[in-house]
């Protein structure tokens, strides 16, 4: 039971980092992704400090500027 005990912070830690984080150019190139993950972004204030909200609206940003 103490070996239980003992996992259990890392097991829940894994869980958390589980989430896949997609790059800039990632998202600038698959444009239905990133209109999607901007809309969930701008939903929800905890999940915009995300590194892949970041990457996303960073993304966004640039194609709307520069165009793809």
């Amino acid at each position: 039971m103490k070996k239980m005990i003992v996992l259990l912070p890392f097991i829940a830690l894994l869980a958390a980092c589980s989430g896949s984080t997609q790059t800039k150019d990632w998202y600038k190139q698959h444009d239905a992704e990133r209109k999607t993950r901007v809309a969930e972004c701008r939903n929800d204030a905890k999940e915009r400090l995300t590194a892949d909200c970041e990457n996303a609206l960073a993304a966004q940003a640039e194609v709307s500027v520069f165009g793809k």
